[in-house]
């Protein structure tokens, strides 16, 4: 009974409505404060309003990082990178539009990738003002991420990638490559779901069982993190905003091209660069990973062994350590540029 309490209460705080601010703090920073290291502790901010609002969680000082999860998550799927970080930087954690605690409108219009990325541009502002600042996404994060990068080169250190390519290079794949096709089906049963639908066939439920049962059953989570993500992955609200996520930024595979790029002239990514992907990945054809080389000619590719598609949780440890060399690694150059 009590963890069904404690379930419940999570629930109904993530179904609180879009927009307004919550009268308890989220649950997920309370529990962030309770089992970080050190006295540096965890804080949620708001950008935005109405429709386009987002929830966010930073922690540290110094140069600013930015963390973008993707689908289904929200933005503790980060805590074990920002335990590694916080020490050195400002890292902050955002709630993706139609996430967590994020503003999660029903339309399909604002999950644009290129809105998406306006919106990300406007939070680094407001954090940051015109000072560049670091990168990092996972799955369509990372899609948006790498695309962010090609759009707004001068406006990062760096970009930082996991488990899924640029979005121009994701609609490569999908539209050329008959195994891709079949990996991402999903996405076209996704594109036809309603709200609806979603709330009546217990979808958010088994989204939940499919993408965090394991990592609980592993160890990677523990029960009360189970609980977060439960309640966060559960609202049927916030799986509409990730479908709306594929309704907005794919057609038929067959009906793919250049219109659908973004940014349109698909530019080489020009500042430093990573991916980091778990070789037992499955979501995306392994072959990517010599042709993303094309849009990143000098990007870092570090292969995880043993890891699937949640890398920064499956083995965090191998996670923080790809991203800590590579951060250093960019600390030493400027050092010897300055």
């Amino acid at each position: 009974m009590e963890i069904f309490s404690r379930l419940l209460s999570l629930a109904c705080f993530f179904l609180w409505p879009a927009g307004v601010h919550a009268a308890n703090p989220d649950p997920a920073v309370a529990y962030a404060n309770t089992h970080r290291q050190g006295s540096i502790a965890y804080k949620e901010g708001w950008f935005g309003k109405g429709d386009t609002k987002i929830h966010y969680v930073e922690a540290g000082r110094g140069p600013l990082v930015i963390l973008y999860h993707g689908f289904p998550s929200f933005w503790y799927c980060w805590f074990d990178q920002m335990e590694l970080l916080k020490s050195r930087y400002r890292v902050v954690a955002v709630d993706a539009l139609g996430a967590g605690l994020s503003a999660k409108p029903e339309v399909k219009e604002p999950y644009r990738i290129d809105r998406l990325a306006t919106q990300l541009d406007g939070l680094a502002r407001h954090l940051n003002g015109r000072k560049r600042f670091t990168l990092i996404g996972h799955d369509w994060g990372a899609a948006l991420s790498f695309a962010y990068a090609q759009a707004y080169p001068d406006r990062l250190n760096a970009v930082i990638g996991m488990s899924a390519p640029p979005y121009n290079l994701f609609v490569d794949l999908v539209r050329t490559n008959p195994e891709q096709q079949a990996r991402s089906q999903y996405m076209q049963r996704f594109r036809a779901l309603t709200l609806e639908s979603i709330t009546n066939s217990g979808l958010a439920e088994r989204i939940w069982q499919q993408s965090y049962k394991g990592l609980l059953d592993s160890g990677s989570l523990s029960v009360e993190e189970g609980a977060l993500f439960r309640a966060a992955v559960g609202n049927p609200l916030a799986i509409n905003g990730g479908m709306n996520w594929y309704r907005a930024n794919l057609t038929a595979f067959a009906d793919l091209g250049p219109t659908q790029n973004w940014p349109p002239s698909d530019p080489q990514i020009s500042v430093p660069a990573m991916l980091i992907w778990g070789n037992v990945d499955k979501t995306f054809v392994e072959e990517f990973l010599d042709q993303i080389k094309r849009k990143a000619p000098s990007i870092t590719i570090a292969r995880i062994d043993g890891v699937g598609h949640w890398t920064s949780m499956e083995n965090p440890a191998a996670a923080n350590r790809a991203i800590e060399d590579f951060m250093r690694g960019l600390e030493k150059t400027s050092r010897r540029d300055d």
